[in-house]
C-alpha cells in the first residue's frame, strides 16, 4: 500500500506534491477536527437545551396544576355559600345579589379574577361582576361535558376562563364563570424572557391557544415530532400534558438562537482557517520555489544543451543544498563529456580525412590513366581537333583535382568539371548521347563535394547507353528543394532491376554507388542521402539531397 502511494506521488509534479503536503492535508485535518467538534458541540447543546426545556416545562406544569387546583377550590368554596345558592334559586331577589356582592368583595378568594358571572341552567345571565359578559354558548361548546369544571381560553378577551357546573340535589341549576389573566396560571408566562424561546398552551389536538408570544391561530403542533417550523425558522419542541386539564404545555426553543454561540465559533474557525490557508500558501510558495527553481534551472540547461547540441552551457546555482550538489555534479559531468566529445571529434576528423583522402585517391589515378589511354589511342588513329579539345579538358580536370586541394567546390565549378569530363568522353563515344543541363541560378553558389557527380555520369555513359540507339539523353538538374540542394542525374538508357543494384554498384569505374553514399555520409551526416530509381527500358535517375549552403 505504501509503495503504491509512493509510486502515485512520483507520477505527480513537484508543485502538486508540495501543495498536497502543505495545504490540502492540513486543511483536510482542520476540516475533519472542526466537523467533529461542531457535531459533538451541537449534540451537547441540544441535549442541554432539551433537559433545560423539560425541567422548565415540568416546573410550569406544576405551577399551573397547583394554581388551577387552588382556584377551583376557591370557586368551590364560594359556591358552598348560602347566598350563592339562594341567588340562583331566586334570581329576582336583589337582597341575595347585594349580599353576594358584599361577600365577594370582602373575602380573599379569587383575588386575581377579572370578571365573575353566574348563569342559570338556560344560560341566562343572573349575576355580573366586571366589564365583560362571557359568550356562554361559545364557552359551553369548548367545555368538556363529562367534567364538572373546565378551563377555556377566550381569545377575544385574552383571558382564561374557569367554568363550573352548579348543582342542587344533583340537578344542574346554573353555571359559574370566572375569568383570569394569563399569569394567573403560572409566573412562567410573564418570566419567559429567553430570546428565541417561547412557552405556549395548546389543546389535546395540538391547536394553538395562547402563549408568551402571540402566534397565528391556525398553528397546529404535532407532539410526536421534536422540531417545528414557523416563518422559515426552526424550533425544538418539548411538551407535557397538564394534569387534570386537556391542555398541553409546549416549549419552543429557536434552533438559530440555540446554536448562535456555536455559529459564532464556527465563523471564527473559518476565519482562522482562511488565515491559516494564506500562511500555508505563502510558506508553500517559498518552499516550492526554493526546490523547483534550481531543479528547473538544471532541466532548462539540459533542454538547451539538447536543442542547441552544445556543451558550452553550465548550470549556475548558488545554493548549499542537495540540489546544488546535483548541479555541481552535472557541471562536472558536462566537463567530462565535453572533453570526451572533443577527443572523439578529433579522432573522427582524422579518420574522416584519412578515408576521404583514400576515396579521392581511388578516383583520380584511375580516371587519369583511363583518359590518357583514350587520348593516346585517338592520337595514334587521327591527329585532329578533338584531340586538342580533349587534352584541354584533361588539363582543366587535372588542375581541379590534383592542384586544387579543396574538398568542396561550388555547384558551378562541379558542373564545369563535369562538362570537361563529358568532352573527354565524347572523344571516345562521339554522338552516342546528348547532355542537357538545367542548373538554377540560386544554387550555382552552393557548396558540393568535389568530383561527386562524375562517377554517376560515368555509370550512365558506360552502362546505360547503347551504340545502335538514337536520341539517348543525359540530363543533369540542380535546384533548391525546401531546405536542401537537390541534384538529379538521369538517362533514358537501358535501366536495371532493383535486385541487380548490388552487382551494378561496383560498375562505377570500380568504385560504386556505395562510395558516393559513404562520402556524403562522412561529409554531411545521416540526414542527407542518395536515391536511385531505375526501370528496364526507361532509364535511371540518381537523386542527391545535400545541404543548401553557399560560399
Amino acid at each position: 500500500m505504501i509503495s503504491k502511494f509512493y509510486k502515485f506521488l512520483r507520477k505527480k509534479g513537484m508543485k502538486s506534491r508540495i501543495v498536497f503536503a502543505f495545504i490540502v492535508v492540513p486543511l483536510v485535518l482542520i476540516a475533519v477536527i472542526f466537523l467533529l467538534y461542531y457535531v459533538i458541540s451541537a449534540n451537547i447543546l441540544y441535549d442541554k437545551s432539551e433537559q433545560s426545556a423539560k425541567a422548565f416545562v415540568d416546573m410550569t406544569e406544576e405551577n399551573i396544576y397547583l394554581n388551577t387546583t387552588k382556584l377551583e377550590e376557591q370557586l368551590a368554596t364560594i359556591m358552598q355559600q348560602s347566598n350563592f345558592s339562594a341567588m340562583l334559586t331566586y334570581p329576582d331577589e336583589d337582597t341575595y345579589k347585594q349580599a353576594f356582592e358584599a361577600y365577594m368583595s370582602e373575602n380573599s378568594y379569587l383575588r386575581l379574577r377579572k370578571d365573575f358571572q353566574l348563569f342559570d341552567a338556560d344560560a341566562h345571565l343572573i349575576f355580573k361582576e366586571g366589564t365583560h359578559i362571557y359568550p356562554l354558548d361559545t364557552i359551553l361548546e369548548r367545555k368538556d361535558e363529562q367534567e364538572e369544571n373546565s378551563w377555556v381560553y377566550v381569545e377575544e378577551l385574552k383571558e382564561i376562563v374557569l367554568i363550573q357546573n352548579v348543582r342542587k340535589n344533583q340537578q344542574l341549576i346554573g353555571y359559574a364563570v370566572c375569568g383570569f389573566p394569563l399569569d394567573a396560571l403560572s409566573p412562567s408566562f410573564t418570566r419567559m424572557d429567553r430570546e428565541g424561546s417561547m412557552l405556549v398552551i395548546a389543546d389535546e389536538q395540538g391547536e394553538y391557544l395562547f402563549g408568551t408570544k402571540h402566534l397565528p391561530s391556525d398553528i397546529k403542533f404535532d407532539f410526536s415530532q421534536k422540531s417545528f417550523s414557523l416563518r422559515e425558522d426552526n424550533y425544538y419542541v418539548t411538551s407535557k400534558k397538564v394534569r387534570g386539564m386537556d391542555w398541553q404545555i409546549v416549549s419552543l426553543i429557536s434552533e438559530e438562537n440555540l446554536y448562535q454561540e456555536l455559529h459564532n465559533f464556527r465563523n471564527m474557525i473559518l476565519l482562522y482557517g482562511i488565515l491559516l490557508t494564506i500562511v500555508l500558501e505563502i510558506i508553500a510558495f517559498f518552499i516550492y520555489h526554493s526546490i523547483y527553481d534550481p531543479m528547473n534551472n538544471i532541466l532548462t540547461t539540459m533542454r538547451s544543451i539538447d536543442e542547441e547540441r552544445s556543451l558550452v552551457q553550465r548550470v549556475v546555482d548558488d545554493g548549499n543544498d542537495e540540489v546544488h550538489q546535483v548541479a555541481v555534479n552535472f557541471n562536472e559531468l558536462l566537463d567530462r563529456i565535453e572533453e570526451l566529445v572533443k577527443t572523439v571529434e578529433s579522432e573522427q576528423e582524422q579518420k574522416r580525412e584519412t578515408q576521404f583522402q583514400l576515396l579521392q585517391a581511388q578516383i583520380n589515378p584511375h580516371f587519369l590513366f583511363n583518359t590518357l589511354n583514350t587520348l593516346h589511342f585517338l592520337a595514334l588513329m587521327n591527329d585532329d581537333k578533338p584531340v586538342g579539345e580533349g587534352i584541354s579538358a584533361l588539363a582543366k580536370l587535372l588542375r581541379n583535382t590534383i592542384t586544387d586541394q579543396k574538398d568542396e567546390v561550388s555547384v558551378a565549378e562541379e558542373i564545369e568539371n563535369l562538362k570537361n569530363y563529358i568532352i573527354i568522353q565524347k572523344l571516345r563515344y562521339g554522338d552516342l548521347f546528348e547532355t542537357v543541363y538545367n542548373i538554377d541560378e540560386e544554387v550555382k553558389d552552393c557548396k558540393i563535394l568535389k568530383f561527386l557527380l562524375q562517377p554517376i555520369v560515368e555509370n550512365s555513359i558506360l552502362h546505360a547507353f547503347e551504340e545502335d540507339r538514337e536520341h539517348q539523353l543525359l540530363t543533369i538538374r540542380a535546384q533548391k528543394y525546401h531546405h536542401y540542394l537537390k541534384i538529379s542525374i538521369g538517362d533514358n538508357g537501358k535501366g536495371f532491376k532493383p535486385k541487380e543494384r548490388k552487382n551494378s554498384n561496383r560498375n562505377l569505374s570500380g568504385i560504386g554507388i556505395d562510395n558516393i553514399s559513404e562520402r556524403i555520409r562522412l561529409m554531411y551526416g545521416e540526414k542527407y542521402s542518395m536515391q536511385i530509381q531505375s526501370s528496364i527500358g526507361f532509364g535511371t535517375i540518381v537523386t542527391l539531397l545535400l545541404p543548401f549552403t553557399k560560399e
